[in-house]
């Protein structure tokens, strides 16, 4: 909070004279633990801790002074402390280590630049002995039922005394029993909407008490993981997203966080800036006036001293004008400037599925940004919001899913708060998986360090913090993309070399799409164009078999015309001089009973056959895998196409093993494809890294039923780069002539 002109300096010495030199040789710690008022003293602190003791200093004060600049000044830094991008576990060596000390007083003096020198002795103070001499003698200065009942901040000091000397009420449950009771209402002391206040505020105290025992007490700023999912969603749940709907949507969402704010600023940010920001500076402002007040008569009653008196009133007002113009103004921009936002979590990996959005906010002010969010059009209710986290409920109707057209189902969007100060490691922790951050706490650990989202330390000394680049660095590692961040395949690429990952541009050709010969809806030429214009230099035309009639698919006699076609086709194209080629191909059924949908002697004068399940998707594991060996023997299939069938958000996968399908895909020579259909991205990451260890081949198809989802290729390629996929290991990375020659050879093995 900005100072208050000159006064700031001027009434913290009067009010340390007056009251703060009182904080000195205080006894030993008190041992009273009223009403689960107190903080166990003498465990160890956290952020957490230190800003209880803080919060419980500051109500005593208010209760025992009346609101004073310096109550203020506790519940302000307390509320710092939980948002404080710095584990104060790191100094606990502070009382004993001159260095740890050093380095303690040079962070409070940052965070605490503009607090009082009492302020500042009595945080190091908690930091260092888990405890406070102020809160302490205070605590033996006031009654116990004071104690537990200042946790209600509706009830003012009045208030408080009143119901324990009138009312005969000592603590919380009696208070709750009473207002249950209608008692305080009924006595005619309060109203019945001061009795309902009271009784909400009981349950929230309450609510709080009950989430802060489940999570239990945060340590090294780990409470921001806490609300990290990482679960991978059901591929049937309705609920669930495929990644690139979830990114197209969180896409919007950060363009929309990215641009100023439709309302005026009035409409914006009133009730949060009358209320909170200018109110609070009133408050504390006028407790300064008050102590000043008190100061100056006490001391001298003359004439001369009611004009200084006088004179210092209207010099306050003008700075308290002029305090509240500026807060006002900053707030106002903070609230209705861009954010800048980045997406972490799930759908920064690039996960096929999932059912949330992850979202890292650059700011040092998480309530003006958490306003500014919960002001959108995108925003339907929130959910929780706590001192660097806010979870909201996505409006359904604000964005319609690009690659299916439908509204968005009830999507929670998450969004945490962090400095430039600390970004780099924070967002490391939010877009790993719990293995993969585990992983990197063990090695800095190994190496002396301690490893918390918002920093690495050498003791209390934090060594990185800003950037990604430094932290992998210290930890003697290369850069780990946020793809690979599950803790599935980035040792084994580590342990490798780090070799380069599949690119985009790496992919030569398309092997697997539909035409108007079936369910397509683009003829052999349009969908060739578009693939050439794609940078591809090859594709295979794919259409059903017969099986699948109701997409009108083609029994021998048909596709045997369809690749006199194709073949007339590539005649064009050679007579122009132009190297793009097309595959003779078919997407071919493997039956129900077992077998394939087309006879070999069809099969056999085909470039490249595709076999896939499209019926019986629910039969028995055996029944699976029977089918699947009839596709792995015939010497005419090129790869298994779609292997689980599944479809994110509709369908489960079908029922088979993994090992199974790598060990005879490895013992036929034939290929897994990696479907890049949005809503299949099949396969799944582990199948993947399961065939690159058996050395099987991986083909990247689109399975594309119209030119416009020839480019779905990039969305197979990130599937791919996750599973620590190079492009070694995928078969369509080859050029023309090398698939070619590649195929002839298989084919020749085979016969």
């Amino acid at each position: 909070m900005p100072r208050i002109g000159s006064w700031h300096d001027a009434t913290s010495h009067i009010f340390y004279l007056s009251f703060g030199s009182n904080l000195l040789g205080f006894g030993d710690k008190t041992s009273l633990f009223y009403d689960r008022f107190l903080v166990s003293d003498g465990d160890p602190m956290n952020n957490i801790k230190v800003a209880e003791i803080l919060e419980q200093t500051a109500l005593l004060l208010e209760y025992q002074e009346g609101y004073s600049y310096m109550a203020g000044e506790f519940l302000r830094t307390s509320d710092l402390f939980r948002r404080l991008e710095v584990p104060i576990e790191v100094f606990e060596n502070a009382a004993s280590s001159k260095q740890d000390e050093h380095e303690l007083r040079q962070m409070l003096g940052y965070w605490l630049r503009n607090a009082s020198p009492d302020l500042l002795w009595c945080v190091q103070e908690v930091i260092t002995t888990g405890s406070c001499r102020l809160r302490d003698r205070l605590l033996r200065e006031t009654s116990p039922s004071v104690v537990g009942l200042l946790r209600l901040r509706t009830l003012s000091a009045q208030s408080i005394n009143f119901i324990r000397e009138r009312l005969r009420i000592r603590n919380i449950a009696a208070l709750k029993k009473a207002c249950e009771d209608r008692f305080l209402s009924r006595s005619g002391e309060f109203s019945e909407d001061e009795e309902l206040d009271i009784f909400e505020e009981i349950l929230r105290i309450e609510e709080s008490d009950s989430k802060q025992k489940e999570k239990g007490v945060f340590a090294s700023g780990d409470e921001i993981l806490t609300t990290l999912d990482d679960s991978v969603p059901d591929d049937a749940d309705a609920h669930t997203m495929f990644w690139a709907n979830a990114d197209a949507l969180a896409d919007f969402i950060i363009k929309t966080l990215s641009e100023p704010l439709k309302p005026t600023i009035k409409q914006t940010v009133g009730d949060f800036v009358s209320s909170n920001a200018i109110e609070s500076v009133k408050e504390q402002a006028l407790g300064v006036l008050g102590k000043v007040k008190r100061f100056f008569v006490s001391r001298d009653s003359s004439k001369y001293a009611q004009m200084r008196m006088q004179e210092a009133e209207r010099t306050f007002e003008h700075e308290l004008r002029r305090a509240s113009d500026e807060i006002e103004s900053s707030l106002s921009t903070a609230c209705s400037e861009p954010l800048r936002v980045e997406k972490v979590g799930a759908v920064r990996r690039g996960q096929d599925a999932l059912s949330r959005l992850d979202f890292l906010i650059c700011t040092d002010e998480p309530k003006v940004a958490f306003e500014r969010i919960k002001k959108s059009d995108f925003v339907e209710n929130v959910l929780t919001e706590e001192a660097r986290v806010l979870s909201v409920v996505l409006r359904q109707d604000s964005f319609t899913m690009p690659y299916n057209n439908r509204p968005t189902p009830a999507v929670v969007l998450y969004f945490y708060a962090a400095s430039e100060f600390a970004w780099g490691t924070v967002q490391v922790a939010l877009t790993s998986k719990t293995q993969h951050w585990s992983e990197l706490k063990r090695r800095a650990t190994l190496r002396g360090f301690t490893l918390t989202p918002f920093g690495l330390y050498d003791g209390a000394k934090r060594i990185s913090s800003r950037t990604v680049e430094r932290l992998y660095s210290l930890l003697s590692l290369p850069v780990i993309p946020e793809e690979l961040r599950e803790g599935i395949c980035e040792w084994d690429w580590i342990d490798s070399g780090s070799p380069r990952l599949i690119a985009l541009d790496d992919v030569k050709g398309d092997l697997h799409m539909h035409t108007t010969f079936t369910d397509g809806s683009a003829d052999v030429e349009e969908m060739a164009v578009v693939a050439r214009s794609l940078g591809l230099s090859y594709i295979a035309v794919t259409d059903h078999t017969k099986n699948v009639a109701s997409v009108g698919g083609m029994n021998d006699v048909e596709f045997l015309r369809y690749w006199d076609y194709v073949d007339d086709f590539n005649r064009r194209l050679k007579d122009s001089n132009d190297p793009f080629r097309v595959l003779k191909g078919a997407e071919v059924d493997i039956l129900e009973d077992g077998g394939l949908d087309l006879a070999d002697e069809t099969l056999a004068k085909a470039d490249w056959v595709v076999a896939s399940i499209h019926f019986g998707k629910r039969q028995a594991r055996e029944q699976i895998h029977r089918r699947y060996l009839d596709a792995f023997r015939n010497p005419y299939v090129d790869v298994i196409a779609h292997p689980t069938g599944r479809m994110i958000g509709v369908e489960e996968g079908i029922d088979v093993d993994f090992e199974f399908l790598c060990e005879n895909a490895k013992k036929y020579g034939k290929f897994l494809e990696l479907n890049s259909q949005p809503r299949r991205l099949d396969l799944k990451v582990e199948p993947l890294v399961l065939a690159k260890k058996y050395g099987v081949p991986i083909v990247i198809s689109t399975d594309a039923h119209a030119p416009e989802q020839l480019p779905y290729l990039r969305f197979g390629v990130l599937q791919a780069f996750r599973a620590g996929v190079t492009p070694d290991d995928v078969l369509n990375t080859l050029t023309y002539k090398e698939l070619m020659a590649r195929l002839a050879l298989k084919k020749n093995r085979a016969n």
